[in-house]
């Protein structure tokens, strides 16, 4: 059995993100100013907290949550989800892989009807034969390990009793927290939203380029495949 993630494994989504950045710095109550692409995607790359982006943004802290709110809400639209690409050779490798065992969508979009639209309009829906998605809640005090306990729980939630035996292809250490927390082995793939020595650092079985560069080891018959 396969569990992958969605935004980063997947989905290109950086346009989508720096666009609803861009977007709501610029509402006349927030005010702030942005910093290029490069450098913000990079940021990201590097797991470096919202807080920080936000000050290189020259961002009043006192706006810091009503700017995460907007962001949140904005992010998810229609206007916003068209901006997302496919990554190189997704639909091949995923039409390879769903002959050979069930695939699991594991992801935490909050608007469940919007997913299911994209998804759609991408064509990918039939691939997987089940998607797990939903937000982690919002917690006062932050909690590293919070969006790989969320993600293990949407696993839960569907399967009270989860495989012993899965691949789970995802991009970040979360996703390698929540494989681990199942016994699974995990790949990550280079092209995601997490830089190859934070990757490292997680400590996945492996990190490939992409998805099809995993073919060559998702593809051969294995107990996972039952």
């Amino acid at each position: 059995m396969l569990f992958i993630d969605f935004d980063g494994t997947l989905l290109d989504v950086s346009q989508r993100h720096y666009a609803t950045y861009v977007e709501v710095l610029g509402m006349p109550d927030i005010r702030g100013v942005p910093i290029p692409q490069k450098e913000y995607w990079g940021l990201r790359i590097e797991n470096k907290p919202v807080k920080e982006i936000l000050k290189r943004s020259r961002l009043f802290p006192t706006k810091f949550k009503t700017f995460i709110e907007r962001f949140e809400e904005r992010l998810e639209t229609p206007e916003m989800l068209g901006l997302d690409e496919l990554r190189p050779g997704t639909v091949t490798a995923l039409g390879k892989l769903y002959t050979k065992t069930p695939i699991v969508l594991v992801t935490q979009r909050r608007d469940g009807e919007a997913l299911e639209s994209q998804l759609a309009e991408l064509k990918l829906k039939s691939y997987f034969v089940s998607v797990l998605s939903g937000a982690p809640p919002r917690l006062r005090r932050m909690d590293p390990k919070q969006r790989s306990k969320h993600k293990t729980e949407l696993i839960k939630q569907r399967y009270r009793l989860p495989p012993t035996e899965a691949v789970y292809v995802g991009d970040t250490e979360t996703d390698v927290q929540v494989a681990r927390a199942f016994g699974w082995e995990v790949y990550l793939v280079e092209n995601g939203h997490r830089k190859k020595d934070l990757q490292i650092k997680a400590d996945p079985d492996r990190i490939v380029p992409d998805l099809p560069a995993a073919l060559k080891w998702l593809l051969p018959g294995g107990r996972w495949q039952r």
